[in-house]
């Protein structure tokens, strides 16, 4: 009896014994798996944490990207506000100084146009005044042969003799007829030439060179018909060479002075009107006309 007992003590013992190894392994089980939750539950936690602290992080790093675009876009502005503007002081100075040299051109042509008047003024008056030379012995020419004629009788001879001279002086004396009846109706100098067209004659001029072109070509005209009316003397012949000879060089002069200064050309045109008048003078001489 006491073998069995002794077996049957140890076989429960064991047994007990392999239920206590078995709670503790479940036991052990337990907590292992226990630490393993908290372990991964932590591992969780702090990852879950890492991640909200990144997404914080980015956050803030977004928050401060988006600072610093924005004082970029404001420095821009600033920058751009401040471009506009000294861009626009540039437009309005530029505008200022358009303005100012508007100005000062419009002056400058209303000066200008007054000088030129002033100038036309002048050519004005000098070829009214060339053209009232080159007439002067056409008026005494006309009176003396009218006083000549006063209180006598024409005979056959002077009647010969006057409508000799009449020839003559005809290119003279219708020049003048012509601008007292054209008077009325024009002050232009190439109208009051009275029937001569300078281009015709191979003159191009204007103003008092066109009046002293008129006086060349009356004259010329002139030594035309002294050439038809008494070409066969030959002191006369000699007279009217020598006399278109100068006429030419005149013409010359009088195209010559068109592209001189207007000072200048003022002086040019006094000594040509003082050789017409001597030429004038010489041409009546041989019309028997003391001037």
């Amino acid at each position: 009896m006491g073998k069995l007992t002794t077996y049957r003590d140890k076989r429960a013992e064991l047994k007990a014994h392999a239920r206590a190894l078995k709670s503790t392994a479940m036991t052990e089980a337990k907590l292992a798996a226990k630490e393993t939750r908290e372990k991964a539950k932590e591992a969780h936690r702090v990852e879950l944490a890492e991640a909200k602290e990144r997404a914080k992080l980015a956050r803030r790093n977004a928050d401060r990207e988006a600072r610093r675009e924005a004082v970029r876009d404001r420095r821009r502005e600033v920058t751009e506000a401040r471009r506009a503007k000294k861009m626009d002081k540039l437009a309005a100075k530029a505008t200022k100084r358009d303005r100012k040299a508007e100005k000062a051109l419009a002056k400058q042509e209303r000066v200008t146009l007054k000088r030129e008047a002033k100038l036309l003024a002048k050519d004005r008056k000098q070829a009214e005044k060339i053209d009232a030379a080159g007439r002067k012995h056409e008026y005494q020419l006309a009176e003396m042969e009218l006083k000549k004629l006063d209180g006598t009788k024409l005979g056959k001879e002077d009647l010969q003799r006057w409508l000799g001279l009449a020839k003559i002086a005809t290119p003279v004396l219708l020049p003048m007829i012509y601008k007292v009846v054209s008077s009325a109706q024009s002050s232009d100098s190439s109208v009051s030439a009275g029937a001569v067209d300078l281009k015709a004659a191979g003159i191009n001029a204007t103003g008092p060179g066109a009046a002293l072109g008129v006086r060349i070509v009356r004259l010329e005209q002139t030594l035309d018909q002294l050439q038809a009316t008494r070409g066969g003397e030959r002191e006369v012949t000699d007279f009217i060479d020598s006399t278109r000879t100068r006429l030419r060089d005149l013409r010359a002069a009088v195209e010559a002075a068109e592209t001189t200064p207007t000072a200048q050309r003022r002086e040019v045109h006094s000594a040509i009107s003082g050789e017409l008048d001597r030429i004038n003078k010489d041409v009546f001489a041989r019309l028997g006309v003391k001037a």
